[in-house]
């Protein structure tokens, strides 16, 4: 899709991408979910509740899918992230509640749940528990040594455990606006290459800072529906390709750890 406009001259168009950021950021949480619904769904287990620890952005996205055949609790301890989950969705501070789950997904990554936290709410009475690995392809190695995603799964009480394993672009951590970037500033990279394209800037923006500093959802909001590319140049072409294909290179699978 092309959507353009003629630029400073008439010798130059500017081009919009048809894809929106928040394009990109859905794209990647359903890569995400998909991956993880398959896998409970091949457990022999009734799940009738969630609890999704962490709500920036996977937990969202997650909680948007579960709520279709669970009841969902979304546990943060950040406030102003209840305005990002839709209709149907609980909310709340308390850890406690993830003893009262059939499923629970850790989305907290580094710096989140602590083991002993697993340890004290993740009971034998929980029957799935799943983390979200946040070092991604593991290309830093000082990233690697901050995760404690093994002693997490290590201290679950869960029968079935699983690890979510997102990769693809060999980005430092697994996180969708890590991965959201890094689409980003790939395709930009690429169209930046192209003949006759004068300049282009991508919809990058330091998303966390808006939503955790700021807390301003509505801005957040705002800035996610913006192209995630405009582009000059001196005939008309699309971007929407260029970004397609980084996005078919990420990939999630729910690796099983149960013992």
């Amino acid at each position: 899709m092309i959507i353009k406009e003629r630029g400073i001259t008439e010798e130059v168009f500017t081009m919009y991408s048809g894809i929106k950021v928040g394009d990109i950021v859905n794209r990647i949480g359903d890569i995400k979910c998909e991956a993880t619904l398959q896998w409970v769904e091949s457990l022999d287990v009734n799940v009738e509740e969630t609890v999704i620890v962490g709500a920036y952005i996977t937990g969202m996205k997650l909680a948007e899918q579960f709520k279709e055949f669970s009841s969902v609790t979304v546990v943060d301890i950040q406030p102003n992230l209840e305005h990002l989950l839709g209709e149907g969705v609980k909310f709340t501070d308390d850890l406690s509640r993830i003893k009262e789950a059939d499923l629970v997904v850790d989305t907290t990554g580094l710096g989140g749940l602590s083991p002993q936290t697993v340890r004290e709410f993740v009971n034998g009475d929980v029957p799935i528990f799943i983390a979200e690995d946040p070092t991604s392809d593991g290309s830093d190695h000082h990233i690697n040594e901050k995760s404690n995603i093994n002693d997490r799964i290590d201290d679950a009480g869960s029968k079935y455990k699983g690890i979510l394993k997102t990769g693809g672009l060999n980005t430092k951590t697994s996180g969708t606006m890590t991965f959201t970037m890094e689409v980003l500033r790939k395709s930009l990279g690429d169209v930046l290459e192209s003949n006759g394209v004068l300049y282009g800037v991508a919809g990058m923006n330091f998303y966390e800072g808006v939503i955790f500093k700021e807390k301003d959802h509505h801005k957040f909001s705002s800035l996610l529906r913006e192209p995630a590319l405009i582009i000059s140049a001196l005939q008309p072409l699309s971007s929407d390709d260029t970004i397609e294909n980084y996005l078919a290179k990420i990939n999630s699978t729910v690796e099983d750890v149960s013992i």
